[in-house]
């Protein structure tokens, strides 16, 4: 992180990203953030009154850069059979380059018991926005060749896809490993080709 060149409420958000990841959020204290991102404690509540305001900043952040990464991964793939196998396909890199961390969106909500709190909303709002997407690329798939996927239903499919991508996502923060994603991604073959 160059200290230098970002404000002071990016560099709060970047060092409270680190340290979620790698303590979790219940473990990370404000003089933590604070101390470890250089600014002035009336800093820190001028952006964030209070520590969920940071978090929920966080989460927010994270659902607008994921989703978007997501949906670039999604743009490169030029049939509508690989765009829709691209979310699940998106998940190694993603996964590999956090250190196997798993989802922050699901690490928060474990630490979050009150399923009213904004922090769990948000999470919910995440994976509501991914539902959405592979809904929207199921029903293209099944409309670019309806006599081949005339059995699929979109709604099933994503439903489907969505607990199998969670599952994946879950797993490799267990397992520290990156098997999940190979047998998730071909769980997801099998599903959008389970036309007979």
């Amino acid at each position: 992180m160059n200290k230098i060149n970002t404000s002071p409420r990016e560099r709060i958000l970047e060092t409270a990203a680190d340290l979620f990841a790698n303590q979790g959020y219940r473990a990370t204290g404000v003089n933590e953030v604070i101390d470890r991102s250089g600014v002035a404690k009336a800093t820190f509540y001028n952006h964030f009154p209070t520590k969920d305001d940071l978090c929920l900043a966080y989460l927010q952040e994270r659902n607008v850069f994921e989703l978007d990464g997501i949906k670039a991964f999604v743009a490169s793939r030029r049939t509508p059979r690989s765009r829709l196998l691209a979310v699940m396909e998106s998940v190694a890199p993603w996964l590999e380059a956090n250190g196997l961390r798993g989802c922050g969106f699901l690490n928060m909500v474990a630490e979050e018991p009150n399923p009213q709190s904004p922090l769990r909303q948000e999470g919910m709002h995440h994976y509501q926005g991914l539902l959405r997407l592979i809904k929207q690329l199921a029903k293209e798939l099944i409309d670019s060749e309806p006599a081949r996927y005339d059995k699929l239903n979109a709604t099933v499919l994503a439903n489907d896809y969505m607990v199998i991508l969670t599952g994946t996502v879950a797993l490799v923060e267990i397992y520290h490993d990156t098997w999940p994603i190979r047998h998730g991604t071909d769980m997801v073959k099998r599903l959008v080709d389970s036309t007979g």
